[in-house]
């Protein structure tokens, strides 16, 4: 094991390639989860009922973000490929289209967040006043919604050509401006309203306009306009047709997969709001963990797509297992530090001691299957740029609904294990995916796909 961890870490060429892209990447996922540390340790300041309403009103409108997010996976597969082929005039007019696609979609999804964000939290929560706070978080959280659809695509044009550090400034702005909005309207700073939760909303939303910005400024350079000339700008059927088929399954894939951790939410929130507020806590600590799995995601993504759009199936293999490699190092670091520095990252989250002694055996449960989450994130990534990206989808599915949740309410309600029982059908649930994906991508199923 020694040996192999030695070879990954030499310094080779492919090696460098990976955390060229990787590292941008990370950076940029951690001025997101400073988003969601910020909402999070400023709002837990309100008490536990707010952080509970914050909480799963942002469950659920990640759950819905997730299918622009996920959709936007496809101007990265697509873009990246055709930058493989060379077909610098599919590169411009990929990433036009997508925009025409991701404004229209976002524009309709905000609008009808704003609307009915009351109502979908009123079906969905048990507690009153939490359904009153999270309904107004979830309200005008959506109301930015267009602004980051958008900017996803945008970036997924730039991770598509291997230019991560737009993706990266972008976050950086995003986060530096979620957290001053945050002070000034969650808590009434320089003559703003004090506005609670609802304030942390519309911090989240305003953040999206600096973000979309710095990645527009990108467009200046260079190496950037041989991508565009006066036909992209047409649109094309076929193209926004080939968009929406690769995107379509990542988008459903991101957003059930989420609503199942709304599930997830609601059967903690059945346990005692308590177990739902450090549900929240516990999230907001493995967002720290989810980084590198997501920064090597994004990097097995576009070395795989360019690699196969030149036709070197190889180095689309090795590209991918090695930063599953480099993952599994920092998330299992990482899983170390939970267990033994649990209870301190814990308490930066929430001053509520009965919060804090919840969520730390849970924390301990879930340190224990980091491993094998860096190589269920970063493989399932390749798979979907391989063209397997409605197999990944399934999977997903039938494992979240058929075996997680209720494995959560098996363990957690009938059972009585509390959030210790819900968060052991987590561990379950991450352990399946990890297996189930390494398995599928060494079959190498996926080297004739074409996209």
């Amino acid at each position: 094991m020694l040996h192999k961890i030695r070879r990954v870490l030499k310094l080779t060429r492919l090696n460098q390639k990976i955390l060229s892209m990787a590292i941008p990447v990370f950076f940029g996922m951690i001025s997101y989860t400073a988003i969601m540390i910020a909402d999070t340790a400023m709002v837990g300041k309100l008490g536990a009922v707010p952080q509970a309403a914050a909480g799963f009103g942002g469950i659920v409108y990640f759950s819905i973000f997730s299918f622009l997010m996920g959709g936007s996976m496809a101007v990265q597969i697509i873009i990246a490929r055709r930058y493989g082929e060379k077909d610098d005039l599919g590169v411009g007019t990929t990433l036009i289209n997508a925009l025409y696609l991701a404004l229209g979609i976002g524009i309709i999804l905000s609008w009808l967040g704003y609307e009915y964000g009351h109502s979908i939290m009123g079906i969905l929560g048990d507690d009153p006043e939490v359904i009153r706070l999270s309904g107004d978080y979830l309200a005008y959280r959506f109301l930015g919604t267009f602004l980051f659809f958008v900017g996803f695509a945008l970036r997924g044009f730039f991770d598509g050509i291997g230019i991560m550090e737009a993706g990266m400034l972008s976050s950086i702005v995003a986060a530096v401006s979620n957290i001053f909005f945050n002070w000034l309207f969650i808590y009434g700073n320089w003559g703003f309203p004090e506005l609670g939760v609802k304030g942390a909303a519309i911090a989240s939303a305003l953040a999206g306009l600096p973000s979309l910005l710095v990645v527009l400024f990108f467009f200046m350079k260079k190496e950037i306009k041989r991508f565009f000339d006066a036909q992209v700008w047409t649109p094309h059927k076929e193209i926004i047709r080939e968009l929406c088929v690769v995107g379509f399954a990542p988008a459903v894939e991101g957003t059930l997969t989420n609503l199942s951790f709304v599930g997830f939410m609601k059967i903690a929130g059945m346990i005692s709001t308590i177990s739902l507020a450090a549900a929240n806590v516990v999230i907001a600590c493995l967002s720290l963990s989810f980084m590198p799995g997501f920064a090597f995601g994004i990097s097995a993504t576009t070395i795989l797509g360019q690699a196969m759009g030149a036709g070197k199936i190889r180095l689309a293999y090795q590209g991918t297992m090695r930063s599953a490699t480099f993952s599994a190092i920092m998330m299992g670091t990482m899983g170390l530090v939970f267990i033994v520095f649990g209870n301190f990252l814990l308490s930066f989250f929430t001053d509520e001691p009965l919060v804090v002694s919840e969520a730390y055996p849970a924390l301990c449960i879930v340190a224990l299957i980091q491993v094998g989450d860096a190589y269920h994130m970063v493989v399932s990534s390749a798979l979907r740029s391989a063209g397997m990206m409605y197999w990944v989808m399934f999977v997903y599915l039938f494992v979240s609904f058929l075996i997680m949740l209720p494995l959560a309410y098996l363990f957690g309600i009938v059972l009585k294990l509390g959030s210790n029982g819900i968060w052991t059908a987590f561990f379950i649930w991450i352990l399946i995916l990890a297996v189930m994906f390494v398995r599928k991508f060494r079959k190498k199923e996926w080297v004739n796909i074409r996209l």
